[in-house]
């Protein structure tokens, strides 16, 4: 099982996570969009779009403005888990070094930084995710409009940061930089993984990925898709407004100025 979950889950899970983004984003792309959405005040440029985008992506401010309670929560929550998803990347392609290449601090420094910047994030994330879900517990408005699958999301994600931090507070049951970025250098590689790699005797590594592999498979077919879903959704309502043509939506204007639809015109003859 732990061979499996090494070695071939990890392709099976990216496989079906791209696939199913590329598959979910082409449906929004092929979206006909009838009648102009736009709300307003709106930008009247695409840079003022752009700009209103990047605004709503970085500080939710539409949720500010709609529930500060929960905005407080999800706005936390999402800073941390971005940061623990860069910090892994940044520590593991560089070993926890990245403050010294960037000439900040000493080789020593750096890695303490690291850990201790993603042990921070851990415990934040945390706390954030076990407000939201003592909001969906508690609050009876939000529980009126809770579904299973809001608790599911949640609990998935307590349940990968806890392990992750658990990796953290209990140095024998993590795991060190090196080890991981050889793995992952194996599974690009397309390397087998041997049985004398230390990824394959931390057990709590283990589970620990494989709960984040069962995520990416289930993420295309979530409401976690909400990530690149929103740029879509902000893109149509926060575009630059532009006149619809006259008329009703599918129906062409004939040179005599009738309605044409369907080859028939609005008195009844055929065009």
């Amino acid at each position: 099982m732990t061979y499996f979950i090494l070695q071939i889950l990890p392709y099976i899970s990216v496989s079906v996570l791209v696939l199913g983004l590329l598959y979910r984003m082409g449906r929004w792309a092929g979206g006909r969009i009838v009648h102009n959405i736009t709300l307003t005040p709106a930008p009247t440029t695409q840079a003022g779009a752009l700009l209103d985008i990047a605004a709503e992506v970085v500080f939710f401010r539409s949720l500010y403005k709609a529930d500060k309670p929960l905005w407080t929560g999800g706005w936390i929550m999402h800073v941390a888990l971005f940061s623990i998803l860069g910090g892994h990347i940044m520590g593991i392609g560089l070993l926890g070094l990245q403050f010294y290449y960037i000439g900040l601090t000493s080789e020593h420094t750096s890695e303490y930084l690291s850990n201790l910047l993603g042990t921070s994030f851990g415990v934040v994330v945390l706390l954030a995710l076990l407000y939201l879900l003592y909001r969906r517990l508690t609050v009876n408005e939000v529980k009126q409009v809770s579904a299973p699958s809001d608790y599911l999301h949640l609990l998935m994600l307590i349940a990968i940061v806890s392990v992750g931090n658990l990796m953290r507070f209990v140095p024998e049951w993590g795991i060190h930089y090196e080890p991981v970025r050889d793995y992952v250098a194996n599974l690009l590689t397309l390397t087998p993984v041997t049985p004398d790699m230390e990824v394959m005797h931390k057990p709590l590594f283990v589970l620990h990925l494989l709960l984040v592999q069962i995520l990416m498979i289930y993420l295309p077919f979530s409401k976690l898709l909400h990530i690149p879903g929103m740029f879509a959704h902000r893109w149509i309502i926060n575009r630059p407004y532009v006149e619809p043509a006259p008329g009703m939506p599918g129906v062409a204007v004939g040179g005599t100025g009738h309605a044409v639809s369907g080859g028939q015109s609005a008195s009844g003859g055929v065009q």
